[in-house]
């Protein structure tokens, strides 16, 4: 078949494919006109092109099998150079991968001969393959697959020699180990060093996508097949740094630019790895193409949004997701190129970032979300720091209320003190004795009844104070004899020491302890009252406390531990 005839067809199959199903019988009517060979060959591409999908491969793509088939392949066993083909491995836009092998004793190694597709020498198709093939020589990375020879086969066609990668898909890779979200990222990121080295040596690859990255047994990602990529270098033609194509493209992965046949640029492949990211993450493809059309398909990727990846990957992976990786793919996959990130490198930088826990760029810069990212980046020293600060405040929180227990103490300590100094100084005929009669001679049983009608006047307002000085003045009626007396003012202390500090309260048990003693036939107290009258002692509010005897009363003014003129309590008491 003549070159010209091919471009003929491929025209108008372009143009079949773009227009509506239902016009298209009118186009072949008015492009084949009477020519039926050309009709049947256009109509028959056609077929091929609805069963395999333009996802799959482009109408360019299926006329090429159609032409291989007439004019037949390389055949295995054939010799190119020093190399011996072995089988087809391969198929790319332009060219046929076979596996070969050196056909001399000098060097025992596999190798991957890429052959231009016979039908396809045109003069533009030729100045591709040459370009790829100065494309790989420039490139030296260890994730590029590298260029090791070229020249010319027999019968003219141009080939070129490239290292054998025996390794699978990044996709299948993954999927088979079932490898986790960070050791794809891993792998990713390298991907993503190998397309920012072909940027830097001003090459854009187009056709980034999971069949052209091949991973080998050992986990490196291997970049193949730059049969579509793009020289940006100064030296090359406006025309060349610009044009697409003959949409040559994967539409799956291709940006919308791309679809659009619009200036290519760095963020096209910004774009491409981004999808790439979003099927290893997931496992499906943003966009849905199958059974579309190329208008239907472009005004997807051109106009539509992608599912959020958390929300594409499941409950349990998309939990992971969740956050910063979902805003870091959308952010590569943008409509606007300028939108998305600068570059590869920031892209990879980017997921270098949510693998340490740092803020990345994708996500908004807030105080809430930094604050968060440093919390999990530094769990340990949050957690030290927190319980630092708790136990700094539980400290200060518990030094001040002992502090201001200590004062009401002390207030409480003061006001008794001056209570019983007063009751005390009732004896003295002073200006201030509360004594109205002025009595030195004055009995004790009027000082402590005196006392108690004070007491219940002067300490209304202070339920506490009031509760210790009853309960001090019915040690007194006990030491007295007065039991009714001391059991009805030990009552009031207990129900002030109820309602101040509750029914369990140790000063409430305390002041609940103190019964009416029991006398001995010859009216002394017995050895069981006198124990709990040091009972009655020990309860006594410091620093006067009442201790207890057959005969007389003391006031204590030392500590219950402490000896009183020498001895001890336990001595007074027996």
């Amino acid at each position: 078949m003549q070159r010209e005839r091919w471009l003929h067809i491929e025209e108008i199959i372009q143009s079949a494919i773009d227009c509506a199903v239902p016009d298209r019988s009118a186009l072949l009517d008015s492009a084949c006109g009477e020519d039926i060979e050309l009709r049947r060959e256009v109509e028959s591409l056609l077929a091929l092109h609805k069963d395999s999908g333009f996802t799959r491969s482009s109408a360019l793509e299926d006329g090429i099998k159609v032409l291989e088939q007439l004019n037949g392949r390389v055949d295995e066993g054939r010799r190119i150079g020093t190399y011996r083909v072995l089988r087809e491995i391969g198929r790319g836009g332009m060219g046929t991968v076979y596996l070969a092998a050196r056909d001399d004793d000098a060097l025992q190694k596999l190798v991957a001969i890429k052959i231009i597709r016979r039908g396809l020498d045109t003069d533009d198709i030729l100045q591709r393959f040459r370009s790829e093939r100065q494309i790989l020589a420039t490139l030296d990375h260890s994730n590029i697959t590298r260029l090791l020879d070229g020249g010319t086969t027999d019968d003219g066609l141009p080939y070129f020699v490239m290292e054998h990668i025996e390794g699978e898909p990044i996709d299948v890779y993954c999927d088979k180990r079932e490898l986790n979200i960070t050791a794809r990222l891993k792998i990713f990121q390298r991907v993503c060093a190998a397309v920012s080295y072909a940027h830097q040596n001003l090459v854009v690859h187009r056709d980034i996508k999971p069949g052209n990255v091949l991973v080998t047994k050992e986990g490196v990602p291997r970049l193949l097949d730059f049969g579509i990529a793009k020289l940006v270098a100064p030296g090359t033609s406006p025309a060349e740094r610009t044009r697409t194509g003959l949409r040559v493209l994967t539409p799956e992965y291709a940006s919308p630019e791309q679809i659009r046949s619009e200036t290519i640029t760095t963020a096209s492949d910004v774009y491409s790895l981004g999808v790439l990211l979003y099927e290893l993450l997931t496992g499906n493809r943003p966009y849905r193409l199958a059974d579309q059309t190329p208008a239907e398909m472009e005004q997807l990727i051109c106009g539509g949004e992608p599912e959020r990846p958390s929300a594409a990957a499941g409950s349990m992976a998309g939990r992971r997701l969740r956050g910063d990786l979902d805003n870091i793919i959308l952010m590569a996959m943008r409509r606007e190129p300028q939108r998305r990130y600068g570059s590869v490198e920031q892209f990879s930088e980017d997921i270098r970032r949510h693998l340490d826990g740092l803020p990345v760029i994708a996500r908004p810069d807030t105080f809430g979300y930094r604050t968060t990212k440093f919390v999990a980046r530094h769990k340990a020293g949050v957690a030290a720091a927190a319980l630092l600060v708790l136990t700094l405040g539980a400290g200060v929180v518990a030094t001040a209320w002992q502090a201001r227990v200590a004062r009401l103490e002390t207030a409480k300590a003061q006001r008794i003190n001056a209570f019983l100094q007063e009751m005390l100084s009732s004896s003295s005929p002073g200006y201030d004795s509360p004594n109205a009669r002025k009595d030195p001679d004055i009995k004790v049983s009027e000082v402590v009844a005196g006392a108690a009608k004070r007491a219940e006047t002067e300490l209304a307002d202070q339920p506490e104070v009031l509760a210790e000085i009853q309960r001090t003045i019915g040690a007194a009626y006990y030491a007295q004899g007065r039991y009714d007396q001391a059991e009805q003012i030990l009552r009031s202390a207990l129900d002030k020491y109820s309602t101040a500090f509750g029914h369990d309260s140790p000063e409430t048990v305390e002041a609940s302890n103190l019964r009416r003693p029991k006398r001995s036939s010859a009216g002394t107290l017995t050895s069981s009252t006198r124990r709990r009258s040091a009972g009655i002692l020990t309860c006594a509010p410091w620093p006067m406390r009442w201790a207890t005897t057959d005969r007389c009363w003391i006031i204590a003014v030392n500590r219950p531990q402490r000896p009183i003129f020498g001895k001890p309590y336990s001595t007074l008491l027996s």
